[in-house]
């Protein structure tokens, strides 16, 4: 995963953990809630600048949304739901053939993995 779509990743859980909603966060920062929402969804590549208004916000140092600490199991599931947010974002706009043939490739690949 690339390091824009971990970060947004890590946003976005850190900002749940807090119980903040998207505009809540955003009204700290003095953002649009729609600009911190692509943020989170890893759609926009942001500046330092707008990173540390976020740190500053969520009241967290940088190493938390960069190198997110060990996850307990209810972090993992968090981070599991997260990514499986990205691959419905990322299918959202694909037509049923599309989905079906990412469906069985999947299958295909887990079938073959689990007999190794």
């Amino acid at each position: 995963m690339d390091l824009t779509k971990r970060v947004g990743m890590n946003i976005r859980a850190i900002r749940k953990s807090q119980n903040l909603t998207i505009d809540d966060l955003a009204e700290k920062c003095d953002f649009q809630s729609p600009y911190l929402s692509d943020v989170e969804r890893g759609e926009r590549n942001i500046t330092l600048q707008t990173l540390n208004k976020i740190l500053d916000a969520l009241q967290v140092e940088p190493g938390r949304i960069l190198i997110p600490e060990n996850k307990s199991s209810e972090g993992e599931d968090k981070i599991r739901k997260e990514l499986l947010q990205l691959l419905f974002n990322t299918l959202e706009d694909k037509d049923e053939n599309d989905i079906r043939m990412l469906l069985n490739i999947s299958n295909e690949i887990f079938g073959r993995l689990k007999n190794n």
